[in-house]
């Protein structure tokens, strides 16, 4: 059985938090709230009293299945997010809530719909000990929450422009490298990158040195009997007797060939 206006039951979010590197803690709370509120998204941004209603509404745009949530229960994500701008006064920062429905809608015939709990219940009756269990049913709420803060830095700053400096000297970098050799006119830019410069060549380079050892070979000429003899003297390489054509004779037979 669904209670009665249940829809127009409330729920207060209460919700501290604070940015350690900044030492600086903040609530949800608003300081000037003089009297109960109820959330809107555009009238009362800031009031943390929300009704099942609004809950519902906003985790689940299917208004068929809003009563079945309520009969037999479901899960909701309540997500609690805040971004911070510590520039300015603290007072301004305000969270921003959204609501997700995270079990299995009702109309895809899940194996176990919605959301519910047993307990157990004993006592003591006429000496005797009873125990009931209930299942009951209901709307489970799973709160998330999540936050950023900034401030300025001028040390932070100064990196990040130094950073963007280097990037702009790389992508230089890039552009010299696909213009000389991607381009199809590479040959005009490298004229107008690279100057061309005419060196005199010195006395003492190898070709020179090369040169000067022939012109003093040949102010002593060789006689030409010296290179006939030195020609003679030479062993020609089919005088060398290889392994294989060595012969060996017998002593009988060399005695026989004397006599």
């Amino acid at each position: 059985m669904i209670v009665q206006e249940v829809r127009n039951f409330t729920i207060f979010m209460k919700n501290f938090i604070e940015f350690p590197t900044f030492e600086v803690k903040h609530k949800n709370m608003v300081d000037e709230l003089t009297k109960p509120c109820i959330f809107h998204p555009k009238t009362n941004k800031d009031c943390p009293i929300f009704t099942i209603d609004h809950i519902i509404n906003e985790a689940e745009k299917n208004l068929s299945e809003h009563s079945l949530m309520l009969h037999y229960g479901c899960v909701i994500r309540m997500k609690v997010d805040w971004d911070c701008n510590l520039d300015r006064k603290i007072k301004l920062c305000k969270p921003e809530y959204s609501f997700a429905r995270l079990d299995i809608p009702f109309y895809e015939n899940p194996f176990s719909p919605g959301f519910n709990f047993r307990y157990a219940t004993s006592w003591k009756q006429n000496q005797t000990y009873v125990r009931a269990l209930t299942k009951a049913y209901g709307l489970r709420l799973i709160i998330a929450i999540t936050g950023k803060a900034g401030k300025f830095d001028f040390i932070t700053l100064t990196l990040n422009i130094g950073s963007l400096v280097g990037i702009f000297g790389l992508a230089t970098f890039i552009c010299d490298i696909a213009i000389l050799h991607l381009s199809k006119k590479a040959h005009t830019y490298r004229k107008h990158i690279f100057d061309t410069v005419q060196l005199s060549a010195r006395p003492d380079t190898i070709l020179e040195l090369a040169k000067r050892h022939m012109r003093r070979a040949s102010r002593f000429p060789v006689p030409p009997s010296t290179i006939a003899e030195e020609s003679s003297a030479e062993t020609p390489d089919d005088m060398l007797t290889s392994p294989e054509q060595a012969v060996t004779m017998d002593p009988d037979n060399a005695m026989n060939s004397d006599q």
